[in-house]
């Protein structure tokens, strides 16, 4: 609308012998662009200074990878993720994700898939190392992967929730290959994974459980506790979630993000 006021209505005539007006003209043109523009920068300038800038801490943290458990898909974690989200988790630095078999075969396989996983979210993002928020099986093929595949100097957190740690009691599942391999404490893939500590590397990696006493999943409820881990999160009460509420229950999100700005900031 400003440089519309500025141009003359209609089309004016000018004879060749008279060029006083048309300099005059482009030079009052001139002056008033030059002041137009100047006026602009100075607003343009008001406007960032004025804008609201990133929070460092939303900015800062780390990629999440959030992973399903045994037969699960990447979305049964999208309500974890909308829960980051909205509370200042960057969109373009939250991601979803299973293996090609949904953690029903080896989890040791489901581990290297992972690997490959974490190198993609670390290329695409540029972060150094992310945090693996896993569930139920999974937590397993994650353990596998920090212990194993070199997984200590790319993640900088492990939360675990609701995971077969030290197997379960309720195994009935065993026409799969994972849930063969954490269907008691002293399977292989079990006795392997935990000795000599539950948290690999844990001078590199961070580590949070998440258990409920309303878990009929993972039972006993302490099964899904880790040795040494930085902190054992119990739930319970008649508000404790079961196993399938546990990765969208409001309270155990919450305990979750406190975990990570609390480790981030350490």
């Amino acid at each position: 609308m400003l440089f519309a006021s500025t141009r003359p209505s209609g089309t004016a005539s000018v004879r060749e012998g008279n060029r006083r007006p048309v300099r005059t003209r482009r030079l009052l043109s001139a002056s008033i662009a030059a002041l137009l523009t100047t006026s602009l920068l100075g607003l343009a300038s008001q406007a960032t200074s004025a804008a609201p800038q990133p929070s460092p801490t939303a900015a800062g943290h780390d990629p999440v990878v959030m992973i399903p458990g045994m037969t699960g898909s990447p979305s049964n974690m999208d309500p974890m993720k909308s829960n980051l989200q909205s509370n200042g988790w960057r969109a373009d630095r939250l991601f979803t994700w299973t293996d090609s078999s949904s953690m029903t075969q080896d989890l040791a396989k489901a581990a290297q898939q992972l690997a490959a996983k974490v190198d993609q979210v670390r290329r695409q993002t540029g972060a150094d190392k992310v945090v693996l928020a896993t569930w139920s099986a999974s937590t397993l093929a994650a353990r596998y992967y920090i212990k194993n595949l070199d997984g200590a100097d790319k993640v900088s957190q492990y939360i675990g929730f609701a995971g077969p740690q030290h197997g379960t009691t309720n195994n009935g599942c065993q026409w799969y290959v994972s849930c063969q391999q954490f269907a008691s404490p002293n399977t292989p893939f079990l006795k392997a994974l935990n000795s000599p500590t539950e948290v690999p590397a844990h001078d590199k990696v961070d580590y949070l459980t998440i258990r409920s006493t309303a878990d009929y999943n993972a039972v006993p409820t302490n099964t899904a506790m880790l040795e040494g881990a930085d902190e054992n999160y119990l739930m319970s009460g008649p508000m404790a979630p079961n196993h399938f509420m546990i990765v969208s229950n409001t309270t155990a999100l919450a305990k979750m993000r406190s975990f990570i700005t609390a480790h981030e900031a350490a």
